[in-house]
């Protein structure tokens, strides 16, 4: 089994005081929690004026829904499409996770961020009326 050196370079401004992350929420990073299947386009539309996609690595990258935290409180809605809706809640994970940023041709790992909350979508999405 290979071994590589985790660089925690990134900690100290994940801990500053005034709170800085590289992340523009007041969650930081965040996992998502989805039941069921989310009905998105893979491939961009000849007219994309909406600009939901990019390419990143020579691939598509779709932004696929607008999501939504409530500040002071724990409920998030995402709208996927024009079509959908989901209601969620922000939970705390018990164990933070971290998130790594492997770089194959150096051997090296990052610690970009450490995650402390999910948001879970326990239903099925709504229509938009």
């Amino acid at each position: 089994m290979p071994i590589v050196e985790v660089s925690v370079s990134k900690l100290k401004s994940l801990f500053d005081i005034d709170g800085s992350v590289a992340v523009t929420t007041p969650l930081g990073n965040t996992l998502l929690e989805i039941q069921g299947e989310l009905e998105f386009p893979t491939v961009p539309p000849v007219n994309d004026v909406d600009n939901k996609f990019s390419i990143y690595n020579n691939k598509n990258i779709v932004r696929f829904g607008l999501l939504q935290v409530e500040p002071g409180s724990k409920k998030a809605t995402m709208l996927v499409g024009e079509k959908q809706r989901l209601l969620g809640s922000v939970v705390k994970l018990d164990s933070p996770l971290g998130l790594l940023k492997f770089d194959h041709s150096t051997g090296t790992v990052d610690l970009q961020d450490v995650i402390r909350y999910k948001i879970i979508f326990k239903d099925r999405p709504l229509p938009i009326m």
